[in-house]
Formats: C-alpha cells, sequence, structure tokens
C-alpha cells in the first residue's frame, strides 16, 4: 500500500535551506469539511480547474491524515503533535483547549528563520484568553474568526458576531461572503510583501463548512440538486481564491520558490451531504472517510521529476510542522517542557523532494481510539457519541452509525428549503445508493488491512486475533501519554463571567473571556 509513485526517476535539484539557499515561501491551506470526493482530482464532475492543475504540478497525497473532526486538527497541525498529544476536543468560548500554551506553534518556529508569518481564516485553535489569539502565538497579522463555526455571509454565531483584526474584534468589517473576504485579504498580505523576506501563510478557510451558503455568482445551474449544488459553489469559491494566490505569486517572482499544501481539516460530513466515496464513513467517525483526507503539495522548490506523481505513504497533519521548520534551517523541536508532551512531527522534505525514497513514519495514532500501524488499522469505537454525544452507543439505530458507505453520486434525495442539513433526509437509510453496516465496530473493535482493504469492508478481527491483540496493546500503551490543553495549571486575569457578559464587553462580538496575553504558571 504505502508506495511512492513517481513519473520519472529523481535526478535532484533541491538544495536544503540549512545549505545556505533562500528559504523557501510557504503556504498551508485547509478546506473545511471537504469530503474526499468533493473535489475534482478525485471526482470529474467536480469543478476546480485551479486546484487540479497545482495536482497535476506538484504531488497527490493519498494516505494524509488528519483528526475526525476540527479542533483537533488544527491543534496538530499548528503544535506537531498528533492530537492525543494536544488537543481531541471542539472548545467553545469561554472554555479553554487548542494549543496549549507552552508549546510553539509552527509560527512561532518559523520567526526564529526571520519569517514574515500570516494567519487568515478560521480560528478554532482555544481562545480562552488573549494568550490565545494568533496575535500572540507567533503571527505578525491575524485575521479571522476565532470559534468552529458561524455564519459565512454576516460572521454571525448566535446572538453575537466572530470576526478578528490582530487584537480586537474586526467591527466594520462583516457582511462580506467569508471565502470572498478572506481571499480578497490573502491577496493584500502578499500585494504587500516583500519577496526578499521569506513569507508563511495559514489559510484556513471556512468553506465548505456549514452552513451551507454561496452567493448566487458560485453557483452552477448544472448541478440540480440543492445540496450539490452548494457544496460546489463553495468549493468553486476557494478554487478560485486560490488561484488568484498562486498567480499573485508567480507574477511577483514567488512561485518558484513557494511550497503549498492543501488538505482538508477533516472528512466530509457525509449525513449533511458531502461525499466521501470510495471510502467508508466521515466526519466524527476513524473510518477512513473520516480521516483520510484530500490533499496535495505543490510549488516551484518542487524538483520536475516528482511533479504528477502520487504519494501513498501515510503523513499526518502533524508532519508539516517539522518539514516546514526543515525548510526554514529551524530545530523543529520546541523545548517547551514544563509537563507538555514533545513533538511528534517528522520532516517530510526528503521523501517529497526525492532525496530519499525511504518512507519515515511507520505509525500514525489518529486518536485514543485508533491507531494505523504498517498496513493495518486497528479502530475501537465509531458511534456517532463520540463526538455528539446523543446516541448513547445506541448501535440499533442508524442514524447514530457513521461508518457507511455513499455512492460516487452523494446525496442524492431530494433536499428542499435552503438545502442544509436540517431540510434534507440525510441519513444513509432514508436514501438510495447508501449500504450500511448496523455493526460497525462494538466493543471489540475493528481490525482492517488497509492494503487489501482500503474501503474497510472486511473487519479481520475475528479472523487475525493474534494481530488484533498487538494492535489494542500497541493503542493501550501509547493512550497512557494523552494529554489534553486544558490550561487548568495556568492563572488568568480581568476575566469575564460568562459568555453573555463576554459579548457585552467585546460590543456584540465573541472574544477572549480572559484579557491575559502573558498568564503565570500557578
Amino acid at each position: 500500500m504505502f508506495t511512492f509513485v513517481f513519473v520519472t526517476l529523481f535526478v535532484g535539484r533541491f538544495v536544503a535551506a540549512t545549505d545556505g539557499a533562500t528559504k523557501p515561501h510557504i503556504f498551508m491551506v485547509l478546506i473545511d469539511d471537504l469530503g474526499y470526493n468533493n473535489v475534482g482530482f478525485h471526482n470529474p464532475d467536480q469543478i476546480s480547474p485551479n486546484i487540479n492543475k497545482l495536482v497535476s504540478d506538484g504531488i497527490r497525497l493519498e494516505a494524509h491524515y488528519t483528526f475526525r473532526f476540527c479542533s483537533p486538527t488544527r491543534s496538530s497541525f499548528l503544535s506537531g503533535r498528533f492530537p492525543l498529544h494536544v488537543n481531541q476536543e471542539q472548545p467553545g468560548f469561554g472554555a479553554p483547549g487548542g494549543v496549549d500554551l507552552r508549546m510553539a506553534t509552527i509560527a512561532n518556529q518559523l520567526k526564529k528563520a526571520n519569517y514574515k508569518t500570516h494567519f487568515v481564516g478560521k480560528g478554532h485553535i482555544g481562545s480562552y484568553a488573549r494568550a490565545n489569539l494568533p496575535i500572540n502565538r507567533g503571527f505578525d497579522s491575524h485575521f479571522g474568526f476565532l470559534g468552529g463555526g458561524e455564519d459565512h455571509f454576516t460572521q454571525s454565531v448566535g446572538n453575537a458576531k466572530d470576526l478578528w483584526r490582530d487584537n480586537s474584534p474586526a467591527y466594520n468589517e462583516t457582511g462580506v461572503y467569508s471565502c470572498d473576504l478572506y481571499g480578497s485579504e490573502i491577496l493584500k498580505i502578499v500585494n504587500n510583501h516583500d519577496p526578499s523576506d521569506p513569507l508563511f501563510m495559514y489559510i484556513p478557510f471556512h468553506d465548505t463548512h456549514a452552513p451551507y451558503e454561496a452567493p448566487a455568482k458560485w453557483l452552477d445551474p448544472r448541478v440540480k440538486q440543492p445540496l450539490r449544488q452548494l457544496l460546489q459553489a463553495m468549493l468553486t469559491c476557494t478554487d478560485d481564491a486560490v488561484g488568484k494566490l498562486v498567480q499573485l505569486l508567480t507574477k511577483k517572482g514567488m512561485w518558484e520558490n513557494s511550497l503549498l499544501v492543501w488538505s482538508a481539516d477533516n472528512g466530509g460530513p457525509q449525513y449533511w451531504g458531502c461525499n466521501n466515496y470510495p471510502l467508508r464513513g466521515g466526519k466524527g467517525s476513524d473510518f477512513q472517510g473520516g480521516v483520510r483526507t484530500a490533499a496535495f503539495v505543490s510549488g516551484g522548490i518542487l524538483p520536475t521529476s516528482v511533479r504528477g506523481s502520487v504519494l501513498e505513504h501515510p503523513v499526518h497533519v502533524c508532519d508539516w510542522y517539522a518539514t516546514f521548520c526543515s525548510l526554514a534551517g529551524v530545530d523543529p523541536n520546541d523545548g517547551q517542557g514544563d509537563g507538555v508532551p514533545p513533538i511528534d512531527s517528522i520532516d517530510f522534505w526528503p521523501l517529497l523532494s526525492g532525496a530519499n525514497t525511504t518512507a519515515p513514519r511507520t505509525d500514525v495514532l489518529l486518536s485514543s481510539y485508533s491507531i494505523i500501524s504498517g498496513n493495518w488499522k486497528y479502530i475501537n469505537s465509531t458511534f456517532r457519541d463520540n463526538w455528539d454525544k446523543e446516541c448513547n452507543h445506541n448501535a440499533t439505530d442508524p442514524n447514530c452509525l457513521l461508518g457507511y458507505w455513499t455512492g460516487p453520486v452523494w446525496p442524492v434525495a431530494n433536499c428542499g428549503g435552503g438545502g442544509g442539513p436540517e431540510t434534507c433526509p440525510h441519513q444513509c437509510n432514508k436514501q438510495s445508493n447508501c449500504t450500511q453496516d448496523l455493526h460497525e465496530c462494538g466493543d471489540t473493535g475493528c481490525l482492517f488491512n488497509l492494503s487489501d482493504d482500503p474501503q474497510e469492508k472486511h473487519n479481520m478481527a475475528s479472523v487475525n486475533k493474534e494481530m488484533l491483540a498487538m494492535m489494542q496493546s500497541k493503542l493501550r500503551e501509547v493512550s497512557k501519554g494523552i494529554f489534553q490543553t486544558t490550561d487548568s495549571d495556568m492563572t488568568f486575569s480581568n476575566c469575564r463571567s460568562d459568555v453573555t457578559s463576554n459579548i457585552k464587553y467585546f460590543n456584540g462580538f465573541e472574544g477572549p473571556m480572559c484579557d491575559s496575553s502573558a498568564p503565570k504558571h500557578k
């Protein structure tokens, strides 16, 4: 399964930044809740010409892994740690979480190499105190929202707004469709950037996350099913934004010295209308459809010999931390100590550049429930209540199970209204073109040989009990080191007592509960 398929043999041209070459410009693009089959390089019915071109000029990643939902993936990338060593939860406003304040973010690390660092888009990495704001975590600028989701047009969430610029709410900048809003900010930053300075941009778009909304200009009238039409429109907008970014970088002479990594933050929620075909499951589960994401790398620093290739060796989103540090000539170990786990990130540049054909990663710790080791994958629990707590391990209710297989066209139901999840019979048992296994994984767990069974249709737990025992033992061992960011050992000052008073404090905007920009250890 884990092979690197090259179009031609590597002949070599890359000189590492640590060898004296100009440090490359680095871009990390995350697309929110995008399905594996909702992109043009996996599905010709999806329109994404700019992304498709980048894939053809880059390396398609066919075993790129994230967490099964949003915030832990983002925390993992920014900290260089597997989610079970930084954050496996979804922090809300007023609650600590995300990236522990004792951990150095990738922006902190790249600042050591004199990078200009910018954050544009969705946060969801903890916002309990001002110390958590991206502007205080190594970024020179930040424009985006702090929470996990909001209205794309108004930036509203509940009875408040959520949009920040650096240290304060962006009071006069709301009311623009999120993808267009962030796309404009990205171009402004690049336009104003001096190409002689190395640039790092973290670009986590809010599209294609619910609520499914898009301006009419992005709607394709050829797509008749409302949910599919909206998802296509949201993808089209991000495709356009990325295309304009690359066009501007090329115009400024920066693209030839750039690396761009593009990925979904988790699998798509197929129960809301995304499509992860042919993978099993989706967002909220550790089946492949929830954690194996559509992803690629592209950019001028890739040797011509590796362009158009496919990497099937597993890469975890945390691995970009060490990879980016390597390109910048910075030691990736953050040396934070003081009660937090060390980084898990592995430098993949030697493999990506073709300088080394030995795959560096054998184990992927997906979560405290699941692990991949070599060709084998063990999943201990797959019920939806691991995520939203609504189902209470109800294995008889099809609506509570996430491990189903959709067809290549999904959803197929005729949804009404705005096409959102509340208006569409989205569960597998209410649509055709869908197959469900009501047993899922139960108490024993599932064991899959991903080399022979990438769609996870054949549970080998009862057939290969020796491998099952070995994988269970390995998961138990790594789970002893679970670390969850809580900031409970920090002392914060000037805190509001509740979310309502906090919104009033920020004049109708969400924001950090505490004003501490440099909290103290207890």
